[in-house]
């Protein structure tokens, strides 16, 4: 016990020796402790399991803020119950059931009152309406036009005319409608891929602003755009000419 005592103080700088090989395999403990890590390992594990699934099965989901948050505190919580000989397991299991309270708790208040529900978790933001990015919708979540445009892609989308609306929701998915007709738009294909780039129908008759996607006709592009204020325009193209 006394050995124990000696291994585990607080080291100095001049304890500290590449040649103590014990320390740097074992650290301070006794081997026999690594015994006693296995035992608090499951028994920690079995516990974590039962507060995860009192948690909900949200927790295995996209997160939301709290959740996240309760997900890194539950990391540093098992941990210490784990590792640490000082530390019981107990201790470890009393803070995982108050978690659990408080994360049930903050939930149920948050179903019942909305404002707390927005302050916590977020609104849900409008990225995209008729066709157009919503410049001061993006600002507000930092989410980039070059972002959104990877994201329509990766649904296949190559025409940002043809979505109706594209919302980024609380829980940080994102869910988008499509216009059932073909419109033209602001292709969302990468100049540098030429090939697939060019083989587009574009749009002579109008122009589209080339930043936030607003369509003008021909004869009636103003200086800068409406939407967004950029000064560059290019030719729209027309629906999901790249698949026919």
């Amino acid at each position: 016990m006394i050995t124990y005592a000696l291994r585990t103080h607080i080291m100095d700088k001049e304890d500290i020796q590449l040649d103590d090989i014990y320390r740097i395999l074992f650290g301070n403990a006794p081997v026999l402790f690594l015994v006693e890590i296995v035992i608090r390992s499951i028994i920690t594990y079995i516990i974590l399991l039962a507060v995860i699934r009192g948690l909900g099965k949200r927790m295995s989901g996209q997160l939301s803020f709290t959740e996240m948050a309760v997900m890194l505190m539950l990391g540093a919580i098992v941990s210490s119950s784990m590792q640490i000989p000082e530390r019981g397991i107990l201790e470890g299991c009393f803070v995982l059931a108050l978690v659990l309270i408080i994360q049930r708790l903050i939930t149920l208040y948050m179903f019942k009152n909305d404002r707390l529900e927005d302050k916590v978790l977020g609104q849900m933001y409008l990225l995209v309406k008729d066709g157009m990015l919503q410049p001061r919708e993006l600002a507000r979540e930092y989410v980039s036009r070059n972002q959104i445009f990877g994201i329509l892609r990766s649904k296949n989308v190559t025409n940002l005319g043809m979505v109706k609306r594209l919302y980024l929701e609380t829980s940080g998915d994102f869910t988008m409608y499509l216009y059932e007709d073909e419109r033209p738009g602001l292709s969302l294909l990468p100049r540098e891929d030429e090939e697939l780039f060019n083989a587009q129908q574009l749009v002579n008759d109008q122009k589209v602003c080339n930043i936030c996607g607003q369509i003008y006709e021909i004869r009636q592009v103003p200086d800068q755009c409406e939407n967004c204020q950029s000064r560059e325009f290019v030719q729209p193209v027309q629906g999901d000419s790249l698949n026919k």
